[in-house]
């Protein structure tokens, strides 16, 4: 699992109050958080379309047109189910070696 849909689950099991703070570390546990604290490094961040579009330097149009090309892949924000956005390891590693690729 990517370390940004762990987060994501991390969140929703500590905001869940119909669950015990047993049950909450034991899903934790069961899941490979069991650290109790999971932070996104800066890499893992979410960038909107508009975000990774200043980040290259290119209009939005020519962001899509480099995901049509399979040039960049498109994650889901968290709890969202249509909102997309990038991973900025993705926009890092396009702007380094001119393709991206995640490490996860």
């Amino acid at each position: 699992m990517k370390n940004s849909t762990l987060i994501a689950i991390k969140a929703v099991l500590d905001s869940d109050p119909p669950r015990t703070k047993t049950e909450r570390e034991t899903l934790l546990r069961t899941l490979g958080l069991d650290t109790g604290e999971v932070k996104a490094k800066e890499d893992d961040r979410i960038v909107s379309f508009g975000e990774a579009a200043q980040r290259l330097a290119c209009t939005r149009r020519t962001l899509h047109n480099i995901v049509d090309r399979g040039g960049l892949n498109k994650v889901r924000f968290p709890g969202s189910t249509k909102a997309r956005g990038f991973l900025a390891s993705d926009i890092d590693a396009l702007l380094t070696n001119g393709r991206a690729g995640s490490a996860a």
